[in-house]
């Protein structure tokens, strides 16, 4: 278990993540293959009962050093330590092939999930504060006043200082995981559970609700985790002016929040959009 010490501004640095991290996600991909009885891929080789790679940013020596503290070198895993070109390689391909088969094909769920996930906690964190939020985590997540008790496979305390504290769910996570802390945060990895799904009754009672285009819009927005307008348009088959004035009342409504990220404009719904669409999915 890893006890992380907030101080005495810790709980007003807690944050909940509601995008998606796709590098977590690619962690999570190479884990669920190393606990899938394929552990004889390279990529399952870098993995141990309390070490995750960072797969995006690459394994250097300080990571090998972890895992060989944890389990024995194999073959591969000796080859990257002794810094051999060839094995270098096959990790290299071996991740874009992870990439490209485990997490590329599902952004729109994977989104979706985490945003739904955030849906789910906000609600408690506005209303209640962050520290009813982190009792109610689940996954074996503890709060005791001023520490956050996170099960690990190894024992250790970690203070966080003038850190943030990030929730960041994680699709492909089936477990709680620590990220690498970083000097301006601790990164908390929880199950973001099954993307969101609108029954038909729900989408019915929506359109009796908002009308048509904008019921419509809402639910893509839900079940997509994000979208932009011209994405919108393309998938409903209107025209980008319609989009527009949907999207306007959406917004006027507190459905939705219209943010940039990175260079495209993207429309996300609230909480209240969420719990609106998602009847059935109540806050934890």
């Amino acid at each position: 278990m890893i006890r992380i010490h907030l101080g005495p501004e810790g709980l007003g640095n807690v944050r909940i993540c509601g995008h998606a991290d796709f590098d977590a996600e690619l962690t999570a991909a190479g884990r669920a293959l190393a606990h899938g009885g394929r552990s004889r891929l390279p990529l399952a080789q870098l993995y141990s009962r309390g070490t995750s790679p960072d797969l995006t940013e690459g394994v250097d020596h300080v990571y090998l050093s972890h895992l060989f503290a944890r389990r024995r070198p194999t073959p591969f895993t000796k080859a990257l330590a002794e810094g051999d070109e060839r094995a270098y390689s096959v990790l290299a391909t071996s991740v874009d092939r992870l990439r490209s088969t485990a997490v590329d094909p599902h952004r729109s769920g994977i989104s979706s999930a985490v945003a739904a996930r955030a849906a789910d906690l906000s609600p408690r964190y506005v209303a209640s504060g962050a520290s009813a939020m982190l009792h109610r985590l689940g996954h074996d997540i503890r709060f005791r006043p001023g520490v956050v008790e996170v099960p690990t496979a190894f024992e250790g305390d970690l203070e966080l200082g003038i850190r943030s504290l990030r929730i960041q769910p994680v699709a492909l996570n089936r477990q709680v995981t620590l990220a690498e802390p970083t000097s301006d945060s601790l990164t908390i990895r929880i199950p973001a559970g099954n993307p969101p799904r609108l029954e038909p009754e729900h989408k019915a009672a929506l359109r009796s609700l908002l009308g048509e285009g904008r019921a419509e819009v809402l639910a893509v927005i839900v079940t997509s985790g994000d979208a932009t307008g011209r994405q919108l348009a393309r998938q409903l088959g209107v025209s980008d002016a319609a989009v527009s004035r949907y999207t306007t009342v959406l917004r006027q409504a507190g459905l939705i929040q219209t943010r940039r990220i990175g260079q495209a404009v993207k429309h996300i719904a609230t909480p209240l959009g969420h719990h609106l669409a998602q009847p059935h999915r109540s806050p934890l």
